[in-house]
């Protein structure tokens, strides 16, 4: 008898606190909205749902919810077609909305730190899209037309499971960093190699066992690191790449280091 009072105790507490923080949050939406505010934070209040005021604050360019109890984002948040920046990160969602592509003007998505297996089709329609993060998920691949993200400057996708890249990466023509370091990749697309402007690629504690003899091709690559893979030697013709400043290989069974590689190798 006592664990149930101790268990009903704890309930009311929980949806005190819960009650609590969505009241805190219509107030803050309320003020927001009078002031006629283009910017919301809504991060860390504790909040398990989001209130139906939210989603009639059209001008709304920028909202902000990481780091609440959040498991569900209602399809409604595509109403708010003025959004440029969204962060939800540090939730629970498990699923994103389906109709995304319906915020024409987003630039920045933060979706990292959540439960998500499986990023929806029409992420790919979000033409003005530079940043995307979503990291620390449960992705086992990304959509097959992932390269129609023409605007892309950032992919943050570490500490996934992700076994596979689609071809259609190689469309990213305006990539700069993609992040892909601990995730289950057993190889990776030749395709690669067509993001001539990319400068930093991060490989780093997957299951690689060689890397495409394209990547010579890469004419701005400054970092790659490949630290924590199944690499037993690296392709010489990376020495093309001129802009390479450093190749991380700690933890790789590579014995010899071609010596056309040796000043820009770290195995440390």
């Amino acid at each position: 008898m006592d664990k149930e009072i101790q268990l009903e105790e704890a309930a009311k507490i929980y949806f005190g606190r819960a009650k609590k923080a969505f009241a805190n949050a219509r107030q803050k939406i309320k003020k927001a909205a009078l002031r006629e505010s283009v910017e919301l934070d809504l991060s860390d209040m504790g909040l398990c749902e989001l209130p139906q005021e939210l989603f009639a604050f059209k001008k709304l360019e920028k909202l902000v919810l990481d780091d609440n109890k959040i498991a569900y984002i209602p399809e409604e948040i595509t109403e708010l077609k003025n959004l440029r920046h969204l962060s939800i990160k540090g939730n629970g969602i498990m699923v994103l909305p389906k109709n995304l592509s319906k915020l024409k003007k987003l630039e920045r998505l933060y979706v990292g730190y959540n439960t998500i297996s499986k990023l929806p089709d029409s992420i790919c329609d979000l033409q003005k899209l530079k940043m995307l993060n979503a990291a620390s998920n449960l992705l086992t691949a990304l959509p097959k037309n992932i390269g129609n993200l023409k605007s892309l400057l950032k992919l943050s996708l570490h500490d996934n499971m992700v076994a596979s890249l689609p071809k259609s990466i190689g469309d990213l023509k305006k990539l700069k960093e993609l992040i892909l370091d601990n995730n289950s990749l057993k190889s990776v697309p030749a395709t690669l190699a067509n993001l001539r402007n990319l400068e930093e690629l991060v490989l780093s504690g997957n299951e690689l066992k060689s890397i495409p003899k394209e990547f010579s091709g890469f004419k701005k690559l400054n970092e790659l690191l490949l630290d924590e893979n199944q690499l037993k030697t690296l392709p010489p013709s990376l020495a093309k790449c001129q802009s390479l400043s450093i190749i991380g290989i700690f933890g790789n069974p590579i014995k010899n280091i071609p010596k056309e590689l040796a000043n820009i190798v770290s195995s440390d």
